[in-house]
C-alpha cells in the first residue's frame, strides 16, 4: 500500500513538472512571437526648410513630402517611421552611410542620382523651370545661359543642370553662384539683380512668387534630355528591398483612394499628382 502511495506522489510530480516545463516553452514562445512583431524603425532624412516639401510650422514638421510619407507608412504597421531633419547635403551623405533609410526632399531624377541611389515611383510631377525678371527674353532654354549669373545651392537639381551645362559649353559658361541662403532670398537678389536666374522647381516657383509677391520675377519653363518631372522618395542604392518594395505599393494605394490627391491641394494648393501610367509601371 505504502508503495502504492509513493508511485502516486512521484506521478504527481513528475506530472507537474512537466507541465510546468511546457508552460514555461509555451510562454518563451509567445514572447519570442512579440518580439518578432516589433516594428522596424524606418529613418527618413528631409532638411525642413523647403517649403512647401519640407518645413517647420507651429514647431512641427510638415510639407508635402513629409504628409505623404506619414500616409504611407500609416498602412506599414510592420514599420515605425522616424524623421531626421538635417542640412540637404546631409541627406544623399545619410544614405550613402546607412544612417538613413530614405530621403525625402523633393528629389527629382538625374542620370547621377540615378546611378548611385534606388528612386520610389513618383510622388508628384514637378519639372523644372527658369526663375528670372519679367524683362528677360533672352533666356527659353539651357542653351541659352551664356554668361549668365546662375545662383544655387550645392548639389540640387539645377547644380546638376547647370554644372553639365557648364561641362559641354566651356567657352559660353554660366557664372554659377553657389549660396546657403534660401530660394526665397536668391528670388529677391534676382529680382533686385544681382543674380540672373535660378533653376527651381515649379511648384516651388510658384508658391514663393505668388505668396512673397515678386511681382518683377516670372517662369520660364524649358525642356531638357536630362530633365525628368517627377519627384521621387530615395533609397540606398543597396537598401531593404522588402521595404523599397512596400513603399511603392503604398504610393499606388494611396493614389487610387484619392489620399495622394487630398495632400497635393492641401499642401500644394492645386493637383500636382504624376500621370496615371507612371504609378502603374
Amino acid at each position: 500500500m505504502k508503495k502504492g502511495i509513493l508511485l502516486s506522489i512521484v506521478s504527481i510530480l513528475a506530472a507537474a513538472a512537466i507541465t510546468g516545463c511546457a508552460n514555461k516553452a509555451a510562454t518563451g514562445s509567445t514572447e519570442t512571437k512579440g518580439e518578432e512583431k516589433q516594428p522596424i524603425t524606418v529613418v527618413a532624412a528631409t532638411s525642413g526648410v523647403s517649403n512647401p516639401f519640407s518645413f517647420q510650422k507651429d514647431g512641427n514638421l510638415t510639407g508635402y513630402d513629409v504628409e505623404v510619407l506619414k500616409k504611407i507608412f500609416e498602412g506599414l504597421p510592420q514599420y515605425k517611421l522616424e524623421f531626421n531633419v538635417v542640412e540637404f547635403e546631409g541627406i544623399l551623405s545619410g544614405l550613402d552611410s546607412g544612417r538613413f533609410q530614405l530621403g525625402v526632399n523633393n528629389f527629382s531624377s538625374n542620370p547621377e542620382r540615378r546611378e548611385k541611389y534606388t528612386f520610389s515611383l513618383p510622388i508628384i510631377e514637378n519639372a523644372n523651370v527658369f526663375v528670372v525678371r519679367k524683362d528677360d527674353e533672352k533666356l527659353k532654354s539651357l542653351e541659352d545661359l551664356s554668361g549668365y549669373k546662375a545662383v544655387t545651392e550645392v548639389g540640387n537639381s539645377g547644380a546638376t543642370l547647370l554644372e553639365k551645362y557648364n561641362n559641354e559649353h566651356p567657352d559660353a559658361k554660366a557664372d554659377i553662384i553657389y549660396t546657403d541662403e534660401n530660394f526665397v532670398k536668391q528670388f529677391e537678389s534676382i529680382e533686385s539683380g544681382r543674380y540672373d536666374v535660378r533653376i527651381i522647381s515649379r511648384i516651388s516657383a510658384e508658391k514663393a512668387i505668388r505668396e512673397q509677391g515678386f511681382n518683377n520675377l516670372k517662369i520660364v519653363p524649358f525642356a531638357s534630355t536630362n530633365s525628368d518631372p517627377g519627384s521621387y522618395i530615395l533609397f540606398d542604392k543597396n537598401g531593404d528591398q522588402e521595404l523599397i518594395d512596400a513603399v511603392n505599393k503604398r504610393i499606388k494605394e494611396i493614389y487610387e483612394d484619392g489620399s495622394l490627391l487630398k495632400i497635393s491641394e492641401e499642401q500644394l494648393l492645386g493637383n500636382y499628382i504624376p500621370k496615371k501610367e507612371l504609378i502603374e509601371q
